[in-house]
C-alpha cells in the first residue's frame, strides 16, 4: 500500500522497528522478504509537500514519541512550523539525539567504572550485555508508565530496538558489546582513582565548619554591634 498511497499523502510516518528498518522480520536469514518503508521507497522519498519518511523507531514504539512526532507533522501542514528535524535515520532529532547512556539512571556508575556483574544489582550493567552508551533513544529519560521505568532503569539491558541495525548487529544479546569491553576497562581506570579522591572530599564536606561551636565569643568574622 505505501507504494501507490505514497503518492497521494502529505506525509508517511512508520511507527515501530519492524515499519521503520524491518526489525526481526527482516534479519539474516529469514525468507519473508520483509523490509522497513525506507527501504521499500526508498531513503530519499518525499511526500508531495517535500516531506521525508518520518520514522518512530522502537519495539516497542513509545506511545508518547508517536503522539508528539503526529502533533509536530500537524502544525507543520499548518505552516506552524517548520520542516521536520530529522537525523541520517529519518528519526526525529529532539527525540533520538541522545543515547540511552545519557538518560540512564544508572549512568553515574559507569562514569565512576562501576560495573554490575549480575542482575539485580543498582549498579550499570554494561558488562551484562547494555548497548546504553550507543543506541540513540529516550525511553529512559521519557520513561514508560507515567514517566516511569525506561529499560535499564528498572534493570533490564538495551538491545538497540531503536537503531536500523537492530537486531542483527547486537546478537547475542545478553553479551557484553565488543566496544564495551574497551570502554568499560577505561571507565574502570578512571574510576578507580576518581571514586578514592571523591570519598575523601566527601568525608570532609560531610563535617561541620570548625567554627561551629558553643562559646561566649563570635569566631566567624562578624563584628558585634550590640
Amino acid at each position: 500500500m505505501a507504494g501507490p498511497v505514497g503518492a497521494k499523502t502529505t506525509a508517511i510516518v512508520a511507527v515501530g522497528t519492524c515499519a521503520t528498518y524491518g526489525g526481526i522480520h527482516a534479519m539474516a536469514g529469514n525468507p519473508t522478504g520483509a523490509m522497513g518503508v525506507p527501504d521499500y521507497l526508498g531513503w530519499d522519498w518525499k511526500s508531495k509537500a517535500g516531506i521525508p519518511i518520518v520514522c518512530v523507531p522502537g519495539c516497542p514504539a513509545h506511545p508518547d514519541n508517536m503522539a508528539e512526532t503526529l502533533t509536530y507533522l500537524l502544525y507543520m501542514a499548518t505552516g506552524q512550523a517548520p520542516m521536520i528535524p530529522l537525523d541520517d535515520a529519518l528519526r526525529p532529532k529532539w527525540l533520538f539525539g541522545n543515547t540511552v547512556h545519557e538518560g540512564c539512571d544508572r549512568a553515574g556508575y559507569y562514569e565512576q567504572g562501576d560495573f554490575a556483574t549480575e542482575y539485580g544489582s543498582p549498579k550499570c550493567i554494561v558488562k551484562l550485555g547494555c548497548w546504553g552508551p550507543v543506541v540513540k533513544c529516550n525511553v529512559p529519560k521519557r520513561g514508560w508508565m507515567n514517566g516511569i521505568g525506561g529499560c535499564p532503569n528498572v534493570g533490564g539491558i538495551c538491545i538497540g530496538c531503536t537503531m536500523p541495525g537492530f537486531p542483527d548487529k547486537f546478537m547475542p544479546f545478553m553479551d557484553e558489546p565488543p566496544g564495551g569491553k574497551l570502554t568499560s576497562t577505561a571507565s574502570g581506570l578512571y574510576g578507580s582513582l576518581i571514586r578514592p579522591l571523591r570519598s575523601i572530599t566527601g568525608r570532609t564536606l560531610d563535617k561541620e565548619p570548625k567554627w561551629r561551636h558553643r562559646g561566649t565569643q563570635l569566631t566567624t568574622g562578624a563584628t558585634r554591634t550590640w
